[in-house]
């Protein structure tokens, strides 16, 4: 691994108030938070960090005038509740935490952006795919307390902290661009851990394979970890079905607040297959508080389930933004 790095932003208008919510392969996706306190984000771009290529997205947070408006109320199918989406909403407010792309954004592609906002306790999904010039913006149901969220397959799946469960968004497309077309919840049944009070839950795509990646904390508190379960989702029936693996056949994964992802470990030097690489945010997941407790960075071995620190070169003023705050580090893979 060649260690932390800071990537300067193409402009220093792009890096007032900037901050970065997701990565994707050499992509980062960033937002520029609006002034005043409850106005959310004001701006969000997606940029190559090596090229510094920016892509424009629509802006999370809007007050207009469309009169193209368009609404959906989707009931939860094996559950309870619905879920509002609207494209080319009159007024919202976002302010986002974490930001998934389905591929790069290169000229042509069909790449789909799905990003989780929380702004004054609400939580909201929103869609993008190019040639859309506004999000689609889903709120209600089980988006109210999720606890991370993967585009796999083209569906977007979202893990309930409250419920334990996973919902599957189905996403269609039409002349407005991306809307949800159904919800549904699919039960799972995690296994517990004796000695275990409680859970963090990570989801990565590993070899088309969606895994459930599950932190089992103690009693003593966020960095005290009883176990590392790592399950493989079998998404053919409605009960999906977790069967816990033991090995990543040769791979690794490296997880993030707001980045996940699994590769071969012989393509780069300083990497072993079966090791997990944790950088986590501890009780404030995606929302790290601004004076909290530092990032926990540990390696977990799935041969033998053992744990150690890595990383501890870096002190930890490097991951902390000029105001004291803790920024999400991200996981940065560049493509061949």
């Amino acid at each position: 691994m060649t260690g932390l790095r800071r990537i300067p932003l193409p402009s220093r208008e792009l890096a007032v108030d900037a901050r970065c919510v997701g990565a994707f392969q050499g992509w980062l996706a960033c937002v520029q938070l609006n002034k005043g306190r409850y106005f959310g984000d004001g701006r969000c771009f997606l940029m190559d960090a090596f090229s510094r290529d920016v892509v424009w997205l629509p802006p999370p947070s809007v007050a207009t005038h469309f009169i193209d408006q368009y609404s959906r109320s989707l009931p939860i199918a094996n559950g309870s509740g619905a879920v509002h989406c609207t494209v080319n909403a009159a007024q919202y407010v976002m302010s986002f935490c974490k930001v998934v792309l389905s591929s790069s954004p290169d000229p042509g592609s069909k790449c789909v952006v799905a990003a989780i906002s929380v702004h004054r306790s609400a939580a909201k999904l929103a869609l993008w795919r190019p040639g859309m010039t506004s999000w689609c913006v889903c709120h209600g149901g089980c988006i109210s307390k999720f606890s991370d969220i993967a585009l796999y397959q083209g569906k977007v799946y979202m893990f309930s902290k409250l419920t334990m469960n996973l919902s599957v968004f189905d996403i269609s497309e039409d002349d407005s661009g991306l809307m949800v077309s159904r919800v549904e919840r699919c039960v799972t049944r995690v296994p517990e851990v004796n000695g275990s009070y409680g859970q963090r839950w990570n989801m990565v795509e590993w070899h088309g394979k969606l895994l459930l990646v599950v932190t089992y904390l103690g009693a003593q508190g966020s960095h005290n970890i009883c176990k590392i379960g790592v399950f493989q989702v079998d998404l053919s029936t409605n009960h999906f079905r977790l069967t816990e693996i033991n090995s990543l056949d040769g791979d690794c994964i490296f997880i993030s607040p707001c980045s996940s992802n699994s590769f071969r470990a012989c393509q780069y030097d300083g990497v072993e297959d079966d090791l997990i690489y944790f950088i986590d945010g501890g009780a404030g997941g995606l929302l790290p508080a601004k004076n909290g407790p530092p990032f926990h960075r540990f390696v977990y071995n799935m041969r033998d389930g053992t744990m150690a620190p890595f990383a501890t070169e870096i002190p930890e003023g490097k991951l902390q933004a000029l105001d004291g705050s803790l920024m999400n580090p991200k996981w940065l893979f560049p493509s061949e």
